[in-house]
């Protein structure tokens, strides 16, 4: 028979992929019709002649990073460092980005949040807001100049700085969706152990 706890666990685990495989897959979709811009020469004049319309195209935020960072800031074991690598591997493939890059630094700013849970300590919603920002921030300038030394194509800063935006705009409405419909809350004093947080 498995222990009360050994059970939830792996309910949330598979709760975890399943919201995370939901995300992946919602960014999959071709939500954008807007159409491009196509750049045509007139065969007359020889000028350049713009067909459609060029658009503004707003960065949406990281939405497994934001999962991710919020339950490992309310219960760190429910999302061990495997499960959250293997989930990020497979969003690389789906997105057809460097494999693995993005995971090894964004496991970095994981480790990082995990421990600050682990400490015992009481994180106010605002200091957790922060901390979340702050490790996005870092992974993604990490990630920016890892693409820059190998010189591989990555957005610009602006588009950058508004990915930043858009996630630290989204992350606490996430909390919101981890709190009332995923009904993850943090640990209580009685459920801290030597080593952090037993889920």
């Amino acid at each position: 028979m498995v222990d009360p706890i050994t059970w939830r666990r792996l309910q949330f685990r598979l709760l975890f992929v399943a919201v995370s495989g939901l995300i992946i897959f919602s960014q999959l979709l071709p939500v954008n019709t807007a159409p491009a811009s196509i750049a045509l020469i007139d065969p007359v004049s020889g000028q350049l002649v713009q067909e459609g319309s060029r658009y503004f195209s707003l960065p949406g935020p990281d939405l497994l990073f934001c999962l991710t960072a919020a339950f490992l800031m309310r219960r760190p074991r429910w999302a061990p460092v495997l499960l959250i690598v293997a989930v990020h591997l497979l969003a690389d493939i789906l997105y057809l980005r460097p494999l693995g890059l993005w995971p090894a630094v964004s496991l970095v700013a994981y480790e990082f949040l995990r421990r600050q849970t682990n400490a015992g300590s009481e994180v106010s919603v605002a200091l957790e807001i922060a901390l979340v920002v702050g490790a996005f921030t870092g992974a993604v300038i990490v990630n920016a100049l890892v693409h820059i030394v190998f010189a591989v194509p990555h957005p610009g800063l602006g588009v950058t700085l508004l990915h930043i935006l858009t996630t630290a705009i989204a992350y606490p409405f996430v909390i919101l969706v981890v709190h009332f419909i995923l009904r993850i809350r943090r640990a209580g004093v009685r459920e801290l152990d030597s080593d952090g947080v037993i889920g």
